[in-house]
């Protein structure tokens, strides 16, 4: 798999904000955005983190995203607005 595959950027992403390292964890996420700004999975993963961080705001932009990308009525739109609702996130 390519190292730049968006794929991979986002599960390196996820990796690594479970581990705790959550600027390292954006900085993947920012980047398979980046190259896929339809990437769905990195906005929600993105946004749980942004969630877990106390930004709420940051959260909902990603949410709104997931939506305008096609994502209405996903896991990844689902999983996000539960975590917004919540404070509790998913770890898959």
């Amino acid at each position: 798999m390519d190292k730049d595959d968006p794929g991979r950027l986002t599960y390196m992403g996820f990796t690594h904000r479970k581990l705790g390292n959550i600027e390292l964890g954006n900085m993947f996420y920012e980047q398979a955005i980046a190259q896929d700004p339809g990437n769905i999975l990195a906005r929600s993963y993105m946004g749980q983190g942004l969630v877990e961080a106390g930004d709420t705001a940051g959260a909902l932009v990603q949410l709104r995203a997931i939506q305008e990308h096609g994502g209405a009525g996903s896991w990844s739109e689902a999983s996000l607005r539960k975590a917004i609702e919540t404070g509790t996130t998913y770890s898959y």
